[in-house]
């Protein structure tokens, strides 16, 4: 079961949606030992137009990678505030005199004759089919909302549109610090956002990342998580919210006072998780149109998911690189996936693979007037939520590439 379109998430290329993750992460050569060329480009231009992206959001990430054995290294990037993540809020986009939002209408299909040029974008609105004629578009509406446009449109390769996407699973309890070597894996706060660190690696060109998880157990912690991203307050409960929060008071005031005063993740008993998130090698999962239709009266999507015994394997490799890091490290820690049943892993929606790319050159140009702007574009996930590492493209077509209108 696929949860990636039914789990609080919205259509939208990443950051149009509040319920986002909010990673802003891009990559380096660091990330592929073998990229194709279109990720050869695309690493080159997110180094170049890094900086650039990340000072529209206030935001300065000059940490090193570092390489912590022969086959791991480090990444830090930024978790932005959970009150503080969509883009068209955070670029006031609603209030720029030259946009005009269109809210509470769906995309059908778009319109060409060649499949190079598009001529138009049919809509609906309040029930009525409604036909769209500008000079240049950007579909930006997410993987697999793009996916069900290009299929609406026949202008996908065929009636199917491949994919692959991160499968995640907790494998490791550590007991003590945050400190392994000279890496300090706590999230430290900036501002409302959050300083995160991973562990990326790769297996047989499969990339591979161990994530901290912190207070899971913390029913103060899951309840603010719960307010907060999931946006489930409720005046009804707050009776419950106050018995959470006195239940546990000095774990509660020990969160306040880390988060205020030392401005870092506080950590319940000193102990805490790291998940290992794997890229799914196994390449026949698809969508494609359903027969079921949706409240707009179009037709849906099928999803296909497979998990197979590759990803058995990757798993089993990722896993036995890390434990002999973390015992090198004398890190007390227990395994707690002794035997990995794939089927049971956490798909995380970072889609990635749907569409292919010779370069950055021909994505550029696949259709005279159109970019489209989504994960799905990408050959490879890496070990990090890709969606920021888009950001710099953006910045790259629209300085480089997008032509006035005359």
């Amino acid at each position: 079961m696929y949860k990636g379109l039914s789990h609080g998430r919205y259509f939208g290329w990443g950051g149009a949606s509040d319920k986002w993750g909010g990673q802003l992460l891009t990559y380096s050569p660091n990330d592929f030992s073998n990229p194709d060329d279109f990720m050869k480009e695309v690493i080159e231009i997110d180094e170049a137009y890094k900086d650039k992206c990340l000072a529209k959001f206030n935001i300065e990430n000059k940490y090193p990678e570092n390489r912590i054995t022969p086959v791991l290294f480090t990444k830090t990037g930024v978790w932005l505030s959970m009150l503080h993540r969509n883009f068209f809020h955070w670029f006031k986009i609603d209030k720029r005199k030259n946009v005009l939002v269109l809210s509470d209408c769906r995309i059908v299909r778009l319109e060409s004759a060649d499949k190079k040029n598009i001529d138009a974008v049919i809509y609906q609105e309040g029930g009525v089919e409604k036909k769209g004629v500008f000079d240049f578009y950007f579909l930006t509406a997410g993987a697999f909302e793009s996916a069900r446009i290009l299929l609406s449109s026949e202008m996908a390769a065929n009636d199917k549109v491949f994919f692959s996407d991160h499968l995640s699973q907790k494998m490791f309890r550590v007991y003590g610090s945050t400190v392994i070597g000279k890496e300090d894996f706590v999230f430290r706060l900036r501002g409302t956002s959050l300083i995160t660190k991973r562990i990326i690696g790769e297996v047989d060109n499969v990339s591979y990342y161990l994530h901290p998880v912190f207070n899971m157990k913390f029913p103060f912690f899951e309840m603010v998580k719960e307010i907060l991203f999931y946006k489930k307050f409720s005046f009804s409960k707050t009776g419950d919210y106050l018995v959470t929060t006195f239940k546990d008071i000095p774990h509660v005031a020990g969160f306040v006072w880390s988060m205020l005063a030392h401005r870092k993740m506080y950590v319940m008993n000193n102990e805490w998780d790291f998940y290992i998130d794997i890229e799914n090698p196994t390449k026949d999962s698809f969508v494609s149109l359903s027969n079921e239709k949706d409240k707009y009266g179009l037709p849906g999507l099928d999803v296909h998911y497979n998990v197979g015994q590759e990803a058995v394997a990757i798993y089993e490799k990722a896993k036995q690189t890390s434990k002999e890091y973390l015992e090198s490290c004398n890190v007390n820690f227990d395994v707690v996936a002794e035997k990995i049943d794939v089927q049971t892993c956490e798909d995380i929606y970072h889609p990635y693979g749907m569409f292919s790319f010779n370069s950055v050159d021909d994505y550029y140009s696949h259709w005279n007037n159109m970019l489209m702007i989504s994960t799905g574009v990408l050959t490879r996930s890496g070990g990090i939520n890709p969606t920021a590492a888009l950001l710099p493209l953006v910045e790259d077509f629209v300085a480089n590439r997008l032509k006035p209108v005359a």
